[in-house]
């Protein structure tokens, strides 16, 4: 994220441009993907991430942006999630189980948060959520 920050502030256009790739990878890769279950996405994420780090111009703000940008397109910050919602909660564990890097799965944590997806019912991990047991 530093780096994005920084290349920003000195008007680094390119960034738009690995942006905008970066986001019709990720509708390409949600279209093909629509019907698979959680760990068939999170065996994908792992085939998908050094193709989705050549999108950028350097490895680490690859790893940066990759789980970003995956939330970023299943969000509209005017509706929400909409009929998203359920494919962002399935990203959620398969970012966790997948094996991208741990640079990838601590940016995931981190959109998680921002995005507010740990407060969600049926966060993984949530009392009462899917799979977890009631207390």
């Amino acid at each position: 994220m530093h780096e994005l920050l920084e290349r920003l502030g000195r008007g680094d256009t390119a960034i738009i441009e690995m942006c905008a790739r970066a986001d019709q990878a990720w509708s390409a890769f949600f279209t093909e993907l629509a019907t698979a279950d959680v760990g068939t996405l999170s065996a994908r994420l792992g085939i998908f991430q050094p193709r989705f780090i050549d999108l950028f111009d350097s490895p680490s703000l690859g790893e940066t942006m990759m789980a970003w940008t995956a939330f970023a397109n299943l969000y509209d910050t005017k509706t929400g999630w909409g009929a998203n919602e359920q494919r962002a909660i399935e990203l959620i564990t398969a970012f966790a189980i997948s094996n991208c890097s741990a640079e990838v799965k601590s940016e995931a944590t981190s959109a998680v948060i921002s995005y507010e997806l740990d407060k969600h019912p049926a966060y993984p991990g949530a009392v009462g959520a899917p799979g977890t047991r009631k207390r």
